[in-house]
């Protein structure tokens, strides 16, 4: 029973896996998966709290039929360092090497609860330079610091 898989392998689509345990709702709230919902030829499919010989526990998320853009993989191993994205092409998996944002514009609220991204009023998209030297995101309008840590809490509600 042990060596069964809990979820048949996907031909063709993208992998999320070592996602923290409990975190892939997360992820998908970040990644905005309301297209992928919708789309008759993609299913998803969330694993939550499955066992890990590395972590001990992780999230895993299989999107049969769809691939994550370079800009979304990035995003989400900035956010969770320990994910790994794989992009799986006729059953072959390829792992992605995420690269560091310059920017993030729109996932993330920012800390700051005077920030005008904050208010009811105002319908802007928060914007964020990435300072990976630092570990820190920088809101572009308040300066407001957000430390890399820290960027789970501030994912944005759909």
């Amino acid at each position: 029973m042990e060596n069964q898989l809990l979820v048949r392998k996907i031909e063709n689509g993208t992998v999320i896996d070592h996602i923290p345990a409990w975190r892939s709702e997360m992820v998908l709230r970040l990644l905005d998966v309301e297209e992928i919902r919708t789309r008759t030829d993609i299913s998803l499919v969330s694993l939550n709290n499955v066992p890990s010989r590395k972590y001990g526990r992780k999230d895993i998320i299989k999107v049969n039929n769809y691939y994550l853009e370079e800009g979304e993989a990035d995003l989400v191993c900035l956010v969770y360092p320990t994910a790994t994205i794989n992009y799986i092409e006729d059953w072959e998996s390829r792992k992605y090497r995420p690269k560091t944002p310059e920017r993030i514009f729109g996932r993330i609220r920012c800390p700051e609860v005077g920030c005008i991204t904050n208010s009811p009023r105002e319908p802007i998209l928060t914007r964020f330079r990435v300072l990976p030297e630092f570990k820190v995101l920088q809101c572009e309008y308040c300066d407001s610091l957000l430390d890399f840590e820290n960027m789970p809490e501030y994912v944005k509600d759909k």
